[in-house]
């Protein structure tokens, strides 16, 4: 036997039982970051201050004001007059907020599995789909992003300060078509403000 040599059928036996460990150690590293990643995601949507739910009276004119700026006060009418006006059609022609009701109460919830929706005056829902955080104070809307049939990510900013949240709708550069269609649903959702936590007063 010549020292120093190992046989072959030895050094693939060898060889084979070592990669199998470092698969292992790997296997299981791999399984405690994915691990802590999901427990850092769960513990993040369970300790966001958006959850729960938020109220408060809107009123056509503040919307109007908000669609101005946006610049989709024509092209959106039905949209910014679509909360006051009992689910019919506001005028078509001159003050967009003619005739208009309100203000009235309105509230969004957001829940820890990422579920999202609204209810009316009278505490019926009239939105539901989900949302996601994607930092600390931006939520957006993936089902409603689809249901409108674009592409981008439809992003809302929030701050919450003492049992009050304030969102703010910002526009992307250019936002026309699917885009404009999609920020006239928030802009109707989160350009008022701002709100108090609780549900619509009973």
């Amino acid at each position: 036997m010549v020292v120093g040599h190992v046989p072959v059928a030895v050094l693939a036996l060898l060889t084979a039982a070592g990669c199998g460990g470092d698969d292992e150690s790997s296997s299981d590293a791999v399984a405690a970051t994915s691990g802590a990643s999901e427990s850092s995601t769960t513990t993040a949507a369970e300790t966001s201050e958006i959850l729960g739910s938020w109220h408060r009276a809107q009123g056509c004119e503040e919307m109007l004001v908000a669609f101005e700026k946006a610049g989709l006060a024509e092209s959106h009418r039905d949209w910014l007059q679509g909360n006051f006006y009992g689910g019919k059609p506001g005028p078509k022609k001159g003050d967009p907020c003619a005739g208009a009701q309100g203000p009235l109460e309105h509230d969004h919830y957001f829940t820890a599995d990422g579920g999202f929706g609204s209810h009316d005056q009278n505490g019926e829902e009239v939105d539901g789909g989900d949302f996601e955080e994607i930092d600390a104070d931006t939520v957006t809307f993936p089902s409603h992003a689809e249901e409108f049939g674009y592409q981008g990510d439809i992003l809302v900013d929030y701050t919450v300060n003492e049992g009050v949240v304030t969102f703010a709708v910002d526009l992307p550069n250019a936002c026309a078509d699917t885009c404009a269609d999609a920020y006239a649903w928030a802009l109707s959702a989160f350009a008022s403000g701002p709100w108090q936590q609780g549900e619509v007063p009973g």
